[in-house]
Order: structure tokens, then sequence, then C-alpha cells
């Protein structure tokens, strides 16, 4: 491919939407008041929505990068992008708060490209539309500002894309979108569910300029960009990373947990019933997709393309609520299609009143905010640990912390039970992790299950569980630390997996040594012989003397449900 055959290809947007749909600039001005009320409730949720526990992973990610102990150069390069939120000096969560207005930007950005997409299909109205439906939909409402490479990734593609579909395919768009797309991959990987969507752009581009060689090359030049582009800047991320070569082994490990028939059903239905404008949208959809005369077939090789990453709720295997505002803009975009046939069935302007209304009945029934709650869990963490330590936690709640275990996700699980090997033992054998922080959801604990019981212990390797319970004792709120307790007169050996400087608490004995309460007894790594004495219980917690909260801890539950 020569320089000059991507350079001018004659592909020139036309003029007109390939539809005629029967609004007017009252109809815009409807929509646009919808969208900012929509967009105004949105983001009070940006302050005060409860933070999901993948925002305290990706928040961690950030910390592990300025710190210098990000060890995954592929779907990280966004941690640049926000390196400057530990340095506010903020708490963890005013700063996923911080880092969720940027993403309320880039769904701006979404909603944008959404527009200018639909552009192509109808007039401005019904693109506004598309843009409207797509900012009320349920989980979007709710997840479409989340601080996860979603919201980011999102609105790289969609721009890319947007690109593809209105500009003239000289050198600039097509170096801007490949830039785009390749920064895009290294977001997260599975922004190639959008392929459909782009294969179907590319070929209304092509089939206007008479399936002529020049377009062609134009074309096929944005995605051998975005292959390059994403190849440098993995090398170039990679330079204070892991090696270049881990991209194989995460690529294959990604994408063979991405596929599988494990639809979910549940939050489908539930987020119809809350964006019931959505059945009809889909329906004026189906309508042009189906009906002979306009469009004509290359538009609707187009509209079918945007409108195919839908199927990915049924073999995509993460369709939780978050997963809707990365998969559903090019979706949205293809609604621009049937809006002809609507707006000579409806006016357009009842249509964005209903979504508006959908869209405040989901924000008004969100639930209540537990970020008081994680603000006090964190807080009551700094108090105890004004140094940073290692800790074993579900999501990375810490990030100002070291989290040294596996994400306790269904796929970290898997992976964990697939190995086969003892892995919460093999880390405290290799460093001392001298708290552990029991914050899973009350559905489905993790760790809170291994030290108060519960049937998700089976999960655990029989090694993990043993080590785990003899080292951790409860302390405050889900907060355990390293030590233990004795009854009176009790004798123990006791197995040190966390090794350093305990804090005794009563009248103990400790390798026969005998110590009293507030004594600091340095434990190496193995056997200690405890002997409590015998007119009160005793025991040890790890540190020089931790100052336990003395504030009643929150009560569960820490986190709001998709």
């Amino acid at each position: 491919m020569t320089l000059s055959a991507v350079q001018d290809p004659d592909s020139a947007q036309p003029a007109r939407p390939v539809t005629a749909a029967r609004t007017s600039g009252s109809d815009v001005l409807a929509i646009a008041v919808a969208i900012a009320v929509v967009l105004g409730l949105q983001l009070q949720l940006v302050f005060t929505r409860s933070v999901n526990w993948d925002e305290f992973y990706f928040l961690g990610q950030v910390h592990k990068f300025v710190r210098g102990e990000l060890t995954v150069p592929l779907q990280t390069l966004h941690v640049r992008l926000f390196a400057w939120l530990p340095g506010t000096g903020l708490d963890t969560v005013s700063q996923i708060v911080l880092g969720r207005l940027v993403m309320f930007a880039a769904q701006i950005g979404t909603c944008l490209a959404i527009v200018t997409i639909a552009r192509r299909f109808t007039d401005l109205a019904g693109a506004m539309l598309c843009a409207l439906a797509y900012l009320t939909f349920a989980f979007v409402i709710q997840h479409g500002f989340a601080f996860r490479t979603d919201p980011l990734a999102a609105c790289m593609t969609m721009t890319a894309l947007a690109i593809l579909a209105r500009a003239r395919l000289g050198l600039p768009a097509i170096l801007v979108a490949g830039v785009i797309l390749g920064a895009a991959f290294m977001v997260t990987i599975k922004i190639v569910l959008y392929a459909p969507a782009f294969a179907g752009i590319a070929w209304l581009r092509w089939s206007e300029n008479g399936f002529d060689r020049r377009t062609a090359a134009a074309i096929a030049a944005i995605p051998a960009l975005a292959i390059g582009v994403a190849a440098v800047l993995f090398q170039l991320h990679s330079l204070s990373l892991a090696p270049p070569d881990t991209a194989v082994e995460i690529i294959s490990s990604s994408g063979s947990k991405m596929f599988g028939l494990n639809p979910k059903y549940g939050y489908t239905l539930k987020a119809l019933l809350l964006s019931l404008p959505w059945i009809v949208l889909l329906a004026g959809l189906a309508r042009a997709l189906t009906a002979r005369g306009t469009p004509d077939a290359a538009a609707r090789i187009a509209l079918a393309g945007l409108a195919a990453p839908l199927l990915t709720l049924i073999f995509y295997t993460n369709t939780f609520p978050y997963f809707y505002p990365f998969i559903l803009p090019p979706v949205a975009a293809a609604l621009g299609g049937g809006i002809a046939w609507l707006t000579g069935r409806y006016r357009i302007a009842v249509l964005a009143g209903l979504m508006a209304l959908g869209g405040v009945l989901v924000w008004a029934i969100d639930g209540p905010s537990r970020q008081q709650q994680q603000r006090a869990i964190e807080q009551a963490v700094d108090q105890i640990f004004p140094r940073k330590v290692a800790y074993f936690d579900f999501p990375g709640f810490l990030p100002r912390h070291q989290k040294v275990n596996f994400f306790m996700t269904v796929w970290g699980f898997r992976n964990y039970i697939e190995a086969g090997e003892p892995h919460f033992a093999a880390i405290m054998q290799s460093r001392p992790v001298p708290l552990l922080l029991a914050v899973e959801p009350e559905d489905n604990p993790g760790l809170l299950a291994v030290m108060e019981g519960g049937p998700n212990t089976k999960l655990f390797h029989a090694e993990d569980l043993a080590a785990l319970r003899e080292t951790y004792r409860h302390a405050w709120g889900p907060i355990y630390i390293a030590g233990r307790r004795l009854a009176p007169s009790q004798r123990q050996v006791w197995t040190v997996h966390v090794p350093g400087t305990y804090t005794v608490e009563g009248s103990l004995r400790v390798n026969g040594r005998a110590y009293r309460s507030g004594d600091l007894v340095p434990l190496p790594r193995g056997k200690a012989e405890l002997v409590a004495g015998s007119q009160a219980p005793a025991g040890l917690i790890w540190g020089e003397r931790p100052s336990i909260p003395a504030t009643r801890p929150p009560e569960r539950p820490y986190w709001t449900g998709f």
C-alpha cells in the first residue's frame, strides 16, 4: 500500500442521511433538555454512588504504577492518564470520584460520537434521540461514569468509528483513527467486540465510492495503523513494567475467558423493564433491517454491523451491568435507522420524554450510598497502619497499601482453583502480610467466610484455610490483624506466618519468657510457644502498639448492588 493510495480517496460523506425523519427544531430542543436533565442527575451519582469493587481495583493499578510496582503492560495504558490521582492526598473514595469525572466527560464524548454516526441514517433530532436512548438505558445511568476501563475505551473506539463513518478518508483522518484505535486496544482488548460495527461502516463507505481500490486502501490503513500503534505503545509502556513477551500470555488468557455460553438474562430483563422505550426503538431498527426500499442494502449492512455487538450478551462471559455502557454505543447509533419509521407513528418529543422519565426513575431507585462506610474502613486501616503494609482482600480496597493476593472475582477464583496450589500460604512464606480485610459483598463472601465460617470456604485450598485461620484475629469491623488470643492459662504452640514485632496483651509467656501488657516481642517465622497468665485472657497483635479505633465500625453492607 502506498501513501498516495490512502491520501485522497473520493470518499466525502453524503450530504443527507439515508432516511428522512419527520422532526422539527422544537424536537431538537426537547431532546437537548432531556439530555441535560439526565446528565445532571447522573453527575449527582458521580459524587454519591457507592464505589464498586472494580473501581477500587482500577485505582489500585494506578497506585501500583506510581510506586513502580505495576507488572502488567497490556490493558493498563490508562494508568498514565490518572497517575496524578495519588498525589492529590485525598482519600481513596475521593480519588475515585475525581476519576469518575474524567469518565463522565468520556461518556459525553461517546454520546457525541453516537450522534455523529447516527447522522448517517437520520436527521439531527433523530441522532440526538439515539444519544438520549443510550444515556437513559438503566445500566448506563448507573455505570456509564464508572472508574474502570469501559467508559474510556468506549469513547475512544466510538470516536474512531465516527471518523470512519463521517470523515473524508484522507491521511489526517486515517492517522487520527488509527492512533486512537491502537491506544484503545492498550486500554482493553475487548474493543475487538466492536469489529462488526467497523466492518459494517467500512462496507457502507466502500460501497458509496463504487468499491474502488483507493477507498479500500484507505479503510484498510486504519486497522493496520492501529496494530502498529498498539505494538509501539506496548513497547514504550513496557519499558518500566513487564517484558513484552507477556502480552501473548495475557491476550491468550483473557481471550479464552471472554467467550462462552453464559448469558445473564436476568440483568438484560431488568434493564429492559427499566428502559422500555428501547423496545420501541429496537422494533424500528428491526423494521429498517427487514423492509424493502429505504434504506438501501449497503446502509442495512452498516446498521446490522452497528447492532451486531448486541449479540455479545449471548456469548460474552462478563455481561454484568457495567458491560452495557461499553457495548451499547454502536447499537444506539444503529437505532437511527428506524427513526423515520417511528416518527411516522409517534411524536419524537413524547419518546424523549418517556426516556427522560425512565432515567429519573433509575436515578431515584438507585439505592443508598455506601461511601461513608467505605471511607470509615479506610480511615480505620490508616489509623492502625500509618505506614504501607501488605494485605489480603477481595478487590484492592486499600490502594495506598499493597494488595498481594489475586483479584477475587469469578475469573480470579477460577484461575486459583485450576492451579490447585496454596496461594495465600505461599505468599505468607515469601513476605510479611499483617492485614486481612474481609470486605466482600454479603451475598458472596470469600475471606469473610474463611474467618467466620461459610459455604465459600470450599473454594479455598486446605493449606490456605489453615494458614489464614491460624494467622489472623479480628480487630475492628472487617479488619483482621496477624496475632493470637488465648484464654486464661491456655498454652498453645503457634505457627508464626507473619514475622515482625508483636504487642503483648495481658500477661503472656512467649517461648518461656514472661511479658506484660504493652511489651513488644520480635517473632521470626516459625513456631512460638505461648502461655497465658491464669488471671485473664492474653494475646499478641502485630505491630508496635497499634491504635485500634474506639469508634463503632460501620455495619454491612459496604456495597451497593448492580
